[in-house]
């Protein structure tokens, strides 16, 4: 059994050899370096024995050097089994043809769902992914990817708030959320406001509450600057005098930020030229075969694109996959700037990052270089703002405070 699956693919022979005492011929296969297996003794003049289809040229030799007489009885293994379908031509032709069929099929698009949005809404979407190549009787290669159909129809139907693309076999299933304005309830909790952050106050605009702060006063992070009791507690006094509201205004005050940025005196950029090749494989586990262009670019500088399309056959993805790979030629750009203009970009970047951390409605007054200096090729500042911008913040009360 053991030989059997073994030699399988290469095949093998059953011969049966008559003659006096038959099992002396496999002796002298054995002498000649011929491996023998399943060896019967059918009576005293057959025997019958596997030899390998390799060993084939051996054994006539042996047979020469005998007086046994060889009889091939069945001949087994791949090789035996590709030289009969060579006989079997129009089956093989046909098992041929329905596979590529079947796979064909199995590759292109049959069902489109769309779930989560209204009628109109969905029918945008599909038209949308009708531009994008999917549709009904599409073929999935020519296809982008989930996630990239999932990101153009966000970026192209404002009406979205998310949507999911997955794709199952020969279907893709598309679930998506519509953007809905729903009014904010306001807010009746009752509670102070407090400072969110230390500063100098500059004005107040109160439209419920009692101000506990004006202009000129400094504040630190917590204090209350609105009350929300119209009269003030008396010391000693268990129960206010009037039930506390929800605090609303806001509370303007000049707030100091410090700010350390640093610039490269030369910066180098990779800019892509226009120049680019494209390279086709078959992708199979950790193996890719390239099937198209097969030379390498002789490019320095360069950046790797990769794109890969799975094939299935039926509802079952095949292990192995089509992969373009375009590598595009780019140039290294050297730009070096004076100390005067990478002190003026660093000024530039320092106030973007602060204005990306406050408010919308804050206001820059002031900025201030602290200490500049050129170290290891860089400009490196320290700034110092003064920003207006309202530190009131909410903070809710029980009512049995």
């Amino acid at each position: 059994m053991f030989f059997n699956k073994k030699n399988w693919l290469k095949g093998y022979i059953t011969i049966e050899i008559r003659g006096q005492y038959p099992e002396h011929f496999f002796d002298m296969c054995a002498r000649y370096g011929i491996p023998s297996w399943d060896l019967t003794k059918k009576n005293a003049t057959t025997a019958i024995g596997k030899i390998k289809l390799t060993d084939l040229s051996k054994l006539r030799q042996v047979k020469k050097r005998s007086i046994y007489k060889v009889y091939f009885k069945e001949r087994s293994g791949l090789p035996f089994f590709l030289h009969s379908l060579k006989s079997q031509k129009p089956l093989l032709i046909g098992c041929m043809i329905a596979f590529a069929i079947i796979f064909i099929l199995s590759n292109i698009v049959w069902r489109i769902d769309v779930t989560g949005l209204d009628e109109e809404i969905e029918n945008k979407v599909l038209a949308q992914m009708e531009a994008y190549g999917l549709e009904k009787g599409s073929f999935q290669w020519n296809i982008d990817s989930p996630a990239t159909l999932q990101r153009k129809l966000l970026e192209d139907i404002p009406e979205l708030l998310w949507v999911g693309v997955k794709k199952n076999g020969s279907a893709f299933h598309l679930e998506g959320v519509e953007k809905t304005s729903v009014e904010k309830p306001e807010e009746t909790e009752v509670g102070h406001l407090v400072a969110a952050k230390e500063g100098v106050i500059v004005d107040l605009f109160v439209s419920k509450g009692q101000p506990l702060v004006q202009p000129n006063d400094v504040v630190y992070k917590d204090d209350i600057l609105v009350s929300a009791y119209l009269e003030q507690q008396e010391e000693g006094d268990e129960t206010p005098k009037t039930k506390p509201l929800a605090a609303e205004g806001e509370v303007i005050a000049k707030v100091w930020y410090k700010s350390e940025i640093s610039i490269p005196l030369t910066n180098h950029y990779h800019v892509l030229n226009g120049q680019a090749e494209t390279k086709h494989y078959l992708h199979f586990s950790n193996i890719l075969l390239p099937f198209w262009n097969f030379s390498n670019p002789d490019y320095t500088n360069y950046q790797i694109e990769t794109e890969e399309k799975n094939f299935y056959f039926l509802k079952w993805k095949l292990p192995i996959s089509y992969l373009k790979q375009t590598i595009y030629k780019s140039d290294v750009i050297e730009e070096k700037m004076t100390k005067k203009e990478a002190k003026t970009q660093a000024l530039e970047q320092a106030k973007r990052e602060l204005l990306r951390q406050l408010p919308l409605d804050a206001e820059i007054i002031e900025e201030k270089v602290l200490h500049e200096r050129e170290e290891s090729g860089k400009v490196k500042l320290t700034l110092y703002y003064t920003v207006l911008e309202n530190i009131a913040k909410k903070q809710p009360i029980s009512q049995g405070d």
